[in-house]
Order: structure tokens, then sequence, then C-alpha cells
């Protein structure tokens, strides 16, 4: 049986207080069938890549020699790696199956057996944690948890509803009105609203329902923070994976870019990593603290969800060795992912940046106001940024079209070779909207799709702004010696030097002027 083990599909559907193993194909070799840590032997991981997950529970993946790996140009003249790939599966226990019973204290499985029921421990600086609104939303649940067994008590990292899968198979297309925006922005977000999985598209009538055991590529759209404006643009991912029978997505591996030299005030790491740990850990899940929206395409050829799997599993390894570094404006989780989709052969539109004048003005006033000429050379990066790489809505939005036009031959370009597997491989496409847990976080939002939505959205003032201060990650300096190929940035970018000089030229040559004609005078 083929179930995509070159993308890495993780199936953990152990029982109860067992090592979580993975099912791999018989002609697989690459995934380990034991969950280890960065402290492992038998592994080929970076000496980064262990001192990350020096004590974290991860998966191994490795990629066969005979693979073709494709890399973002700007990663082109890195040097040549052969790194294991860490798969941060964070708990070393799952319980597929569990209900609270009654006072959410005690979790039931389909056995009988009762286990007290106990959350890991809050990392301080979290401001997204269970409290009783949690409790309320998973009352009456099936619940799959990830965590570890202390006696009779299960401390549990993931909380993942049975509820949270795709169970709507009638066609339901986008109408005039509509478009993968207004999906997004409805129902101020959809935060507070049921789950919801719409089908966009298939390519012929009940081609939807036989969708298990196909490959599935998606986009993963997660929203605004209600309380940090610093995060109103939201975050993205590329989503791989393979259909399951029952619909549920909960193994699908999410790609997520994080900065890697600050410390989240959720414990998240950058990495490859399954969706419920993704959405659902109790102090890293997304959906602890904003809404997020899915678009995921089924696939009767897995090769492009393989190749993309592949490529991306190198472009995280280069991320652990330092050979690029995370910058909010160019290498961020949107610019990472849609550079190396687009190195694959996927040619989606641009929709170009917010403006040079603009951006110009933008960085004189935030030096004069602020007296901080980073902020202001940040604040210039992000509107000379192109917008598909900046905005993670953008991004979604940009793709998401592109997939839909590939689907309907209705693409007005010639197409690459990626591109034509891909078109000729789409089965169906979902459009998924995944509502916030209730937490101690305020409701999040639609995150925002354009500088000016993100300038109507926050205070005018910037002292008025809610944000989280993060620390810097202390990386050991050894870990640290490779030269990334993007280096931060000079304070000053070129054209405002050149505006600079122009102006001190301008005020040389007329005082120089007013002095000869004084002398003439």
């Amino acid at each position: 049986m083929s179930f995509l083990p070159k993308i890495l599909i993780l199936w953990l559907s152990v029982v109860y207080a067992q090592p979580v193993g993975l099912l791999t194909d018989a002609s697989w070799q690459t995934i380990g069938s034991q969950l280890t840590t960065g402290r492992c032997q038998q592994c080929h991981l970076s000496p980064q890549a262990r001192w990350y997950f020096d004590n974290e529970i991860i998966a191994l993946s490795s990629a066969p020699a005979s693979t073709e790996i494709t890399l973002p140009d700007w990663l082109q003249k890195s040097p040549e790696i052969n790194d294991d790939t860490p798969v941060w599966i964070a708990s070393p226990e799952l319980i597929a199956s569990a209900l609270f019973n009654g006072s959410e204290q005690i979790i039931e499985l389909p056995d009988g057996q009762q286990l007290d029921f106990q959350t890991v421990t809050k990392i301080p600086q979290n401001q997204s944690y269970w409290n009783s609104a949690t409790n309320e939303f998973f009352h009456k649940k099936m619940l799959r948890l990830r965590g570890k067994t202390l006696g009779n008590r299960f401390v549990a990292r993931t909380v993942w509803p049975a509820d949270f899968s795709i169970t709507h198979f009638q066609l339901m297309p986008l109408n005039q009105e509509e478009s993968l925006q207004t999906l997004v922005q409805s129902d101020d977000g959809g935060a507070q609203q049921p789950h919801l999985n719409r089908l966009l598209w298939e390519r012929a009538p009940g081609a939807a329902k036989n969708s298990a055991g196909q490959a599935v590529i998606g986009l993963m759209l997660n929203g605004a923070q209600g309380d940090d404006h610093e995060a109103l643009a939201g975050h993205f991912a590329v989503v791989t994976g393979q259909f399951n029978a029952d619909g549920s997505y909960h193994d699908w591996l999410v790609n997520n870019f994080y900065n890697l030299d600050t410390v989240s005030e959720k414990g998240i790491i950058a990495a490859v990593t399954p969706m419920d740990n993704y959405l659902a850990d109790l102090n890293a899940g997304q959906n602890y603290y904003r809404p997020s929206y899915m678009l995921f395409a089924t696939l009767k050829d897995e090769q492009p969800a393989t190749a993309f799997q592949q490529s991306i599993n190198q472009v995280m390894n280069h991320f652990y060795r330092h050979h690029f570094i995370y910058n909010h404006a160019d290498a961020n989780c949107t610019g990472v992912s849609i550079d190396t989709l687009r190195a694959l052969g996927l040619q989606i539109p641009t929709r170009g940046i917010n403006g040079y004048v603009l951006a110009i003005g933008a960085y004189f006033y935030t030096a004069l106001t602020e007296y901080d000429l980073e902020a202001a050379r940040q604040i210039y990066d992000y509107l000379t940024t192109e917008t598909t790489r900046l905005f993670p809505a953008v991004a979604f939005d940009a793709i998401g079209e592109d997939l839909l036009r590939l689907a309907t031959n209705e693409s007005p370009r010639a197409l690459s070779a990626f591109e034509q597997t891909l078109a000729d491989s789409i089965e169906a496409i979902w459009f998924v909207r995944i509502p916030q847990i209730p937490s101690s976080r305020v409701y999040g939002n639609a995150p925002v799709y354009s500088f000016n939505e993100f300038v109507e959205t926050a205070p005018a003032d910037r002292d008025d702004w809610l944000s989280i201060e993060l620390s810097d990650r202390e990386i050991p300096p050894s870990l640290k010696q490779q030269t990334p190929v993007n280096p931060p940035p000079y304070p000053i970018p070129w054209p405002v030097v050149l505006i600079l000089f122009g102006l001190m030229s301008f005020v040389v040559l007329t005082l120089r002027w007013l002095f000869k004609r004084k002398q003439m005078s």
C-alpha cells in the first residue's frame, strides 16, 4: 500500500501509554521507527538541530541519496548538506480517543479505563492558556491527546477535538460575490464560529468522496492575534499529508518557519510538525490564540507534494545551520515557503510592492519620530517587499487562486512541468475554517491583507500598541559561525543614501553659489 511515505506521513494511531511508532512503507526506510530527541546517537542531525531539540520529542526523516532537492535561488550557493530532518512531535505518548468524564478532571478511554487529567505546565509568558472556557469547548467532544502518563494521571500537552475534520462533500463553488478573501474575513474571521469545511471544486461528480488515501498539499493561514498589534498579519505555512478515510487531518505535516534567534513566549520551535501539535499544543498551538484557515487539494499523483516536502525539509535544515536567518520583511514564514514553491516551478503571479515613494517617506518619518534607524529600515523593507512574499493572507490568496485556475485549466500562462503534473493531479479542493479554541486570550480575527489595512487596524500612536516583548535566544557562538546568505541589512538603504547625498550636494552647491554671489557684490 502506498501512503505517501516520501512526504513523511505520520500514522500515529497507537494504543494508550505506548511509545509512538511510525508506520512506514516497506520500501521506504527514511523514517525512524521510534521517537527520539536531539540527543539521538544513530542519526544525522546538524549540531544546531541537536541543540534546538536537545530535550524535545522528535521523529526523523532523511531523503534518499537519489532525491533531487530544489532550493530557493538565494540558497543555491549554500554548502550541500545531508542532514536528517527533525519532525517535532513534542510528546512521547498518544491517546487516540478519549472523553472527559463530567468534571473535566477525568478522561475515559474507549475500554472504560479512567485517568486523572492534567494540563502541561504553562509557559510563564504564554497568555493563551486553558481556562473554564476551554473546559466548556471540549465538553462532550471526542478528543485526541498527546502527553505523558504519570501513574494514573495523564499530563496533556496537546488536546485535539475529533470534530476538526473534513466531513462535507457537497460541492459549493465560489459564487460571483465570493472570493477566498471573503471566506477568510466572513463572520469577523470566524474565531467563534463552528469548524467549517467547504468543497470548492472536484474533477468529476463524487470525486471528493473517493479521496481516501490520496496525497494532500495545502496552505495554512493563521489569523490576527486579538491583543498583539505586531501580529495582525498572521502566519503562513504549507501543508502536506494524506487524506484519511475518516476525514481527520491531525497527522498532516505543517512546515512551520519561526524566528530561531528569539525565544517564543509560547515555546514554538521552527520545525516540520504534525497538525495537532501545530494548532492544539496547549502552549504553542496557533488556535489557542487566533483562528486559522486552510485550503488544500487532494492529488491522484503524489509527486508535487513529495517534491515540495523533500525540498522544504532541506530548506529547514539550512535554516537550523544558520545558512539564512529569519527576517520579518523578507525571509519570513511566507517568503521562505512561497520561494520554495516558485523554485519547484509553481509560477505564482506576483502582486507588486507598496511603492518606493511610500517606503522612503515612512523611513524618514520613523527615523525622525522614533530615533531608531533599524526600525526605519524595517518599515522600508516591509514596503519594498513583494506582497506575496510578505503578507501571509496575500500569499494564501494568490496561491489559492492559482490552484483553482490550474485545476480548471484556466491558467493564462504556459505551464512548467511541475505545474502540469499538479494540474493533472488535482482531484478536489477544499476550504477549511478552524475556530479559535477558547482560552485566557481574547479572540483573534482575520489577518490583514495590506499595509493600509494594517495602519487602519493598529492604533495610530505606537505607544498604544499591545505587543509581547521577546528575548533573544542565547545560542552558543560555535553554532552561529556560518555567515548567512541574508545578513542584517545596513540601517540606511541605498535610495535613502542617494537622497541624503543629493540633499547634501544641493545644500553645498547652494552655499557655494551664495558665497560666490556675495563676493561678486
